[in-house]
């Protein structure tokens, strides 16, 4: 009698508790209330239960406390993602094995269109380098990045000339080289980037001596925060890289061949936009220069890239007198159009495996060539 009891006054707390905290917090006016026709088409109970979910009392709380259980017992996968106090690492699934043809078609197409020598450089993202961040039960499930780099590499003719980023992270993969709530590499891990792809373009990089470093920004949280948002994560720091050997200025001019005003490298006013990152290359206008007017270097670099490492292209701009990049997912045709890659000494095609296994972007842009 005692047991029915207690399970009776168990069932009226399990609904008088929620219902009272519905009205306290207000949450009632969040429901959603269905109508006949609803109700007739079967749609009612689905609805119900999304916004019961979403104006739920305390539920950012209890969320929270379940993610921050989850990672110490270990259990630290959601939405595709492995998350830990350390960061989010976004899992990647197999690569599209048509994309990819269709993109490596399209560089291969591009390269025997036009004199200049052309260099692919295919960065492999966190999952591939910070392996010791996800569970080890897990690593067998990865998507094996490496191979996928080696293939794509593999199936291009000596036209296209490769650059090592993935051995270049890993051998440097406790340090910060992406970050913690972001897809995109930090500024120390296109320094990487920037070391390796010198041997190959045929530039002596500048050691980190040669570099003062600032970092303006200490709570950027990025792109990736919102694919599991109830785990707490040390927001990430944006840093910049001063060259200090000679007194050089960089400019970059926007959208070049029109009107806009050239304006400083590192303009502090993006960290301020939507994406803080644009600080590297200014406002994202498709296509901007780097230019080095003073420097005793005349060559100049074509740059076709997805925006995933836009902290590398200043580094190279120290041995250039121009460094064009060109934005492939914002640039317009127009802007591609008036691109002549037999006007630049170099081409160089930097892209994430991330963009360039899933996204046929690299086809639908470069796909009939130069001058199309």
């Amino acid at each position: 009698m005692r047991i029915q009891k207690i399970v009776s006054c168990f069932l009226l707390l399990l609904f008088f508790v929620p219902a009272a905290a519905f009205g306290l917090t207000g949450s009632w006016d969040a429901l959603f209330w269905p109508k006949g026709e609803d109700l007739l088409d079967g749609s009612a109970a689905g609805q119900i239960e999304e916004s019961l979910v979403a104006a739920f009392p305390g539920r950012d709380w209890l969320c929270g406390g379940t993610a921050a259980l989850q990672t110490a017992l270990g259990q630290n996968q959601y939405n595709n993602c492995f998350y830990s106090e350390n960061g989010i690492i976004r899992n990647l699934p197999d690569a599209d094995e048509q994309i990819t043809a269709q993109n490596l078609q399209a560089l291969q197409q591009y390269a025997a269109s036009t004199r200049s020598p052309c260099y692919f450089l295919l960065c492999p993202t966190a999952a591939a380098i910070e392996q010791n961040q996800i569970p080890s039960l897990a690593l067998e499930l990865l998507f094996n990045q490496k191979q996928y780099i080696q293939r794509c590499y593999s199936s291009l003719s000596s036209l296209v000339y490769t650059i090592d980023g993935y051995n270049s992270l890993f051998s440097h993969q406790s340090e910060y080289l992406f970050y913690r709530t972001d897809s995109r590499l930090t500024a120390l891990g296109c320094y990487h980037l920037y070391v390796s792809a010198g041997a190959k373009l045929g530039y002596s990089a500048r050691s980190m001596d040669y570099f003062s470093i600032s970092h303006p920004v200490h709570d950027f949280v990025g792109n990736v925060a919102s694919l599991v948002p109830y785990v707490s994560v040390q927001p990430d720091l944006i840093s910049l890289f001063h060259y200090q050997k000679h007194n050089w200025t960089i400019w970059l001019q926007p959208d070049p061949g029109t009107n806009e005003e050239k304006i400083r490298l590192y303009d502090l006013s993006q960290l301020e936009s939507d994406d803080p990152l644009r600080v590297y290359l200014g406002p994202d206008c498709g296509v901007t220069d780097l230019l080095i007017p003073d420097t005793p270097y005349d060559g100049t670099l074509l740059v076709f890239t997805d925006g995933s490492c836009d902290a590398l292209f200043p580094l190279m701009a120290l041995h250039y007198q121009q460094v064009r990049v060109v934005d492939l997912n914002t640039a317009t045709p127009a802007q591609l159009s008036q691109i002549d890659p037999d006007c630049f000494d170099q081409v160089l095609f930097a892209f994430s495996v991330e963009h360039f296994g899933y996204d046929s972007f690299v086809s639908d842009a470069l796909g009939a060539g130069p001058l199309s």
